[in-house]
């Protein structure tokens, strides 16, 4: 191990960037910075105690010192090191390098973890020479953008790998984060209604809120931006405010004798689990108190139904305050038929899955069986996504409840909406 002369002490975080700046900087060989982080190490301290962990890191940074003979170790803090290595872009492979500490952190002759240490990795090919704190988060980046990073594995992430640029991508979702969260002040994203028909009367019963960003005068496509708004919270939000317009519209509209109907409300994994759930909503519903037979609200298919208890404790609260709730996407997943049982859902959406291509004979069966389940519970039954007349006229036959699809409507902004039922229509 070539170690520098410094005031610093040797494996600190300000040796090491002592030692990039005066040396690896003006030097022309090529190398690799790497992160490396060792995961669920709290679990340790947590088993044996903040000494034994300390020592297990010591040991741990001798090694890295071991086998890296010709590179620079540090230990940053906590359970990160840090590394700086000769590295030939051409011949090399960098998967080898991991695996080799990986393997040696294996062996690490501790009985208390032996074969149970587990590290990820962030690296960055050093073809231009950053300023260091940038480097390090460089790395960083890439290591907690590794798909794998959770799970009790070895994983790596290389953040400017030949013709993918990582950091590139990075800096363009926060920047769409940053776009999204300005789009929700400026009041951007619209309520689009998707209109539900009644099969027995073919008259609108009712709609389901959707979002719509208007950007640049423009729709834009919801896998551009929807998978963000869910991840970093801003859904919730949105939802919440969509939530607040529609009670305070129903009210207005319901004083003023106009035609009103239930209107549902998505309710995604995150919403139902947000810690201020129940109070936002109920909080809302007291400011403007529409009738409750007006509001639904449509349990989402990203809902982690395995938390049995915890979903059908908010389920039955909603129930019992007197709101409809409706199953969305069911017989997309076996854990919604326990939801189904639980006697606190009002309607279950029929996944459109099963209104896809040609409406052959078992597809007939198994439609007319969930409607007989739905029957003997005495829950109505909502098939969306349908397109065709044949499967209207099956459907209606069936003694199918509501449809919802482009066959009669398609989602409108709610401007559009309120004047459909203004105009209270029949459809054919």
């Amino acid at each position: 191990m070539q170690i520098l002369t410094s005031k610093a002490m040797n494996h600190t975080d300000a040796w090491l960037k002592e030692v990039y700046e005066q040396v690896i900087c003006h030097d022309n060989s090529p190398y690799v910075y790497i992160e490396m982080n060792i995961k669920q190490f709290r679990y340790l301290n947590a088993k044996f105690g903040s000494l034994f962990g300390d020592q297990v890191l010591q040991k741990i940074l001798f090694l890295l010192v071991e086998i890296l003979e010709e590179g620079y170790v540090s230990h940053r803090y906590a359970d990160t090191f840090d590394m700086l290595v000769p590295y030939d872009f051409e011949k090399n492979d960098i998967r080898l390098l991991m695996s080799r500490i990986v393997d040696s952190l294996f062996e690490i002759d501790i009985p208390e973890i032996h074969r149970n240490i587990y590290t990820s990795f962030g690296v960055y090919f050093l073809r231009d020479y950053p300023e260091y704190e940038i480097l390090k988060t460089y790395t960083a980046i890439a290591r907690k953008g590794e798909k794998t990073l959770s799970k009790r594995t070895f994983s790596y992430e290389v953040l400017n790998k030949p013709n993918i640029d990582l950091l590139s991508s990075y800096v363009k979702n926060h920047e769409l984060e940053s776009t999204l969260t300005n789009a929700r002040f400026n009041k951007e994203y619209q309520i689009y209604i998707q209109p539900k028909v009644d099969l027995h009367t073919h008259k609108i019963s009712g709609g389901e809120v959707l979002t719509r960003w208007i950007h640049e005068n423009s729709i834009a496509p919801l896998s551009s931006f929807m998978p963000v708004l869910k991840e970093n919270g801003e859904m919730y939000m949105i939802d919440l405010g969509h939530f607040e317009i529609m009670c305070k519209l129903l009210k207005e509209r319901d004083i003023h004798h106009k035609k009103v109907v239930p209107i549902s409300f998505n309710v995604t994994n995150r919403s139902m689990f947000h810690e201020n759930f129940i109070e936002d909503y109920t909080r809302v519903y007291q400011t403007y108190m529409p009738r409750k037979s007006l509001i639904e609200f449509e349990f989402m298919e990203d809902i982690h139904y395995e938390h049995g208890g915890e979903v059908l404790s908010i389920i039955q609260y909603l129930n019992q305050m007197g709101f409809a709730c409706s199953l969305d996407d069911f017989g997309n997943g076996i854990a919604s038929f326990n939801v189904l049982l639980s006697g606190n859902i009002d309607i279950i959406k029929m996944d459109r899955l099963f209104f896809m291509g040609e409406l052959d004979e078992q597809k007939k069966h198994i439609i007319c069986d969930i409607i007989d389940i739905a029957k003997i519970k005495k829950i109505k039954v909502l098939a969306e996504g349908i397109e065709t007349k044949e499967y209207v006229d099956f459907l209606e036959e069936q003694g199918c409840d509501y449809i919802q699809g482009f066959y009669f409507y398609r989602p409108m902004p709610l401007e559009k909406f309120i004047e459909l039922l203004d105009k209270d229509p029949i459809v054919y």
